[in-house]
């Protein structure tokens, strides 16, 4: 009698509507009649002949048809008993009807992964700390991990100081974004890199650290990822290896610690500085500012606006004698009046309130520290002791209440007094405070010390667009580089220059992100990087759209692993050194995709009877897109199915194709409402240059990219 839906009118009265089963369509009967020479069942010799011929997959043996038909067997629970080696029109109908044993793509790696690194796009995440908007979310591992168990191979992190400057932080810089630790984010890496890929992960690191912190961060990043890490023992590399060469390595791309010092100092001589008083991040860029570490001043971190994660480091600082005494911290302040500057000092100390004589305090024993190391080689001990003693007291003070007040320059001072020869008995705590750039030989020494181990783990060096985009695009390179441009860069120089931007991705590594307005974490068109050679197309992989649904199309592609090899026109170049141009490339017609929509099913199962109509069964349309080269792109959409569960379409679409190694075949399903936006019920994206041919079953996804548990299309895909 079949199955009925009920949907109250009005109140009183009920809407019958009656459930359709599901049938196979003419194209599969046609199929079966052939393949099973028209008797009733298809055995393994008959299957395995249908998926050679058919469906195109080479190699297909009656062993491998066999498989399919017991796992048939199995899933038609009522035939379970059964030991058949055949298939009747059902069950082949069922068959086909599976998207993991028959889905559209192929689910292994098929593509050359011994080429270099530059020639290939990867599947790449920006901000990938985020769990929501630019501005408020938190900051957690979770979206990392989500991130890399999808195949995501290029994870960024912004590294700030903490708010004491002894710990680093990873966060959205001056926004109100909550911390997470580095040590966490490391972690995560660590454990979930290589779950959906054995191909290598890029850490791009926005790098906004002291120097000090520099050593700390090549600290932990040796000792959490251990052999994982992936740097060239030369220093910078000439060329790239390839993805083969570098499974199961982590790999890390930043400027080095010089550039931005180099940067940071000439950003402190411009004037005036921004109206907010803070320099530009990543996202705010423009050709200036077009890489993630861009001279960001170190003192003015957001680290101060954030309190310290309770994940902490070995070898922290000591806390100072509790019984040191106020008498005792008077007798050194009064023995280091005799000099006629600190005098000066003192002075202008008793105009102030009893904040500043603490930051006045610490400016004496600045003086000192300098002038011991200079001219007062020969204190005696018990001097050196007191100073000693006077700072363990200054610091017990601000360890005790007021961490979080301490201004700069306090710390610097800090720093600075501890890394002298004299106070031997510090010298364990002065390997982890903060201090100051400008301090003695010693503590530069340390720095460059610190400097030269992290710049050491950079595999790829970023560079910076510093005399404008088309320079740092043509300019020679000896060695390899990323460049990093915000979308707005990109559409620009691909519009002035685009080939110069094809010849720098022949070399070097291109990496495109968002541009800083998207604060809901939305995202751009990624085609336009990507038919211009961008390896790195940086999205914000939390959130969700039409863009975002591209972007996991593309990389569906050679196994889900996350590289996808360019197509040859972006690799080589001609004879006369030419290489291709997206804007004025005529390219002839390659092959006419041919797509026909049989059916689709699984809604009733996945959602309430009542999530699309409140008072009959849905109306759904299947839409068509060719996203790629201009010439290429189209939309093509089916009849409405009205009140039905199950539509039955049965339609044929057309598609001409000239760059068909760029096109996505964006395939969505709506539900039809007369006055209201039509509700969404599904969609994917598949590259059409790894479609299988033949009949697929097809499942769909929601709007996150999540896949849904039953919905599926069945249709086929043709070249001709």
């Amino acid at each position: 009698m079949g199955s009925y839906n009920y949907y109250k009118m009005l109140g009183f009265f009920n809407r019958k509507f009656k459930i359709s089963e599901r049938e196979p369509p003419p194209d599969v009967r046609d199929a079966f009649s052939q393949y099973a020479v028209n008797g009733p069942h298809m055995n393994a010799e008959q299957l395995a002949r249908f998926l050679v011929e058919y469906q195109g997959e080479e190699g297909r043996t009656a062993d491998d048809a066999a498989e399919i038909i017991q796992k048939i067997h199995h899933r038609r629970q009522h035939l379970a008993k059964h030991n058949h080696l055949y298939l009747d029109l059902d069950g082949f109908f069922e068959y086909l009807f599976q998207d993991d044993l028959n889905g559209p793509l192929n689910t292994q790696v098929s593509n050359d992964m011994s080429a270099p690194l530059q020639h290939y796009f990867i599947y790449t995440g920006h901000n990938s700390y985020l769990t929501g908007n630019q501005l408020s979310s938190r900051c957690s591992e979770k979206p990392i991990i989500r991130a890399l168990e999808r195949g995501v191979r290029g994870i960024e992190l912004d590294l700030w100081p903490n708010s004491a400057k002894d710990n680093i932080h990873v966060l959205h810089g001056r926004t109100l974004t909550t911390p997470v630790t580095l040590y966490k984010c490391l972690e995560s890496i660590k454990n979930h890199a290589f779950v959906k890929s054995p191909y290598p992960v890029i850490i791009t690191l926005e790098d906004h650290l002291t120097p000090e912190l520099h050593s700390k961060a090549a600290e932990m990043l040796t000792e959490v990822l251990g052999e994982m890490l992936y740097y060239p023992e030369s220093g910078c590399l000439e060329e790239l290896p390839s993805p083969e060469e570098l499974k199961h390595r982590i790999l890390l791309s930043t400027k080095a610690p010089k550039e931005y010092l180099e940067s940071r100092q000439q950003n402190e001589k411009e004037a005036p500085a921004s109206p907010s008083g803070k320099e530009s991040s990543e996202d705010e860029s423009s050709v200036k500012e077009t890489t993630e570490n861009e001279g960001e001043r170190i003192n003015s971190g957001p680290g101060e606006e954030c309190s310290e994660a309770s994940t902490s480091q070995p070898g922290g600082t000591e806390c100072p004698e509790a019984e040191k005494t106020n008498a005792e911290q008077r007798d050194c302040v009064e023995a280091e009046k005799t000099n006629a500057e600190q005098l000066d000092r003192v002075e202008a100390e008793k105009t102030n309130a009893s904040e500043a004589e603490k930051t006045n305090a610490s400016e004496t024993e600045k003086t000192n520290a300098e002038q011991q190391d200079r001219v007062e080689a020969e204190k005696t001990n018990a001097e050196q002791q007191d100073r000693v003693e006077a700072e363990k007291t200054d610091a017990e003070q601000h360890d005790r209440g007021e961490a979080e007040k301490k201004t700069d320059a306090e710390q610097q001072d800090r720093g600075e007094a501890e890394k002298t020869d004299a106070e031997t008995q510090d010298s364990e705590r002065a390997k982890n405070d903060p201090g100051d750039e400008g301090g003695d030989a010693s503590t530069q020494s340390a720095l460059r010390s610190g400097g030269t181990e992290y710049k050491r783990l950079i595999a790829i060096r970023a560079g910076k667009a510093k005399q404008g985009v088309r320079q740092a695009l043509t300019t020679a390179q000896e060695k390899v580089k990323r460049l990093s441009l915000n979308e707005g860069d990109l559409e620009k120089a691909a519009a002035s220059f685009g080939t110069d931007v094809i010849r720098f991705t022949q070399k070097s590594i291109l990496r495109v992100f968002p541009k800083g307005t998207r604060v809901t974490s939305s995202n751009f068109k990624p085609m336009l990087g990507w038919m211009h050679g961008a390896q790195m197309v940086a999205f914000n992989m939390q959130g969700y759209g039409k863009s975002l649904w591209l972007m996991h199309g593309m990389f569906r592609a050679n196994g889900g692993c996350g590289y996808v090899k360019k197509p040859q026109f972006l690799i080589e170049r001609g004879p006369e050194d030419e290489v291709f141009d997206p804007k004025v490339a005529v390219v002839p017609l390659k092959f006419t995709l041919k797509v026909t929509v049989y059916l689709g099913d699984g809604w009733r199962l996945d959602f309430s009877h009542t999530h699309f109509d409140a008072f009959s069964p849905p109306d759904f349309y299947t839409k068509l897109f060719i996203v790629g080269a201009p010439a290429d792109c189209a939309k093509r959409k089916t009849r409405i199915i009205e009140d039905d569960w199950g539509p039955i379409w049965g339609e044929e679409f057309e598609f001409p194709l000239t760059v068909p190694e760029m096109a996505l075949l964006r395939i969505e399903v709506r539900e039809y409402d007369m006055s209201e936006k039509d509700d969404f019920g599904g969609q994917t994206c598949l590259p059409v240059s790894e479609l299988r041919p033949g009949i697929r079953s097809v499942p769909l996804h929601d709007k996150k990219g999540e896949k849904l548990k039953s919905v599926r299309l069945l249709m086929r895909f043709q070249f001709i």
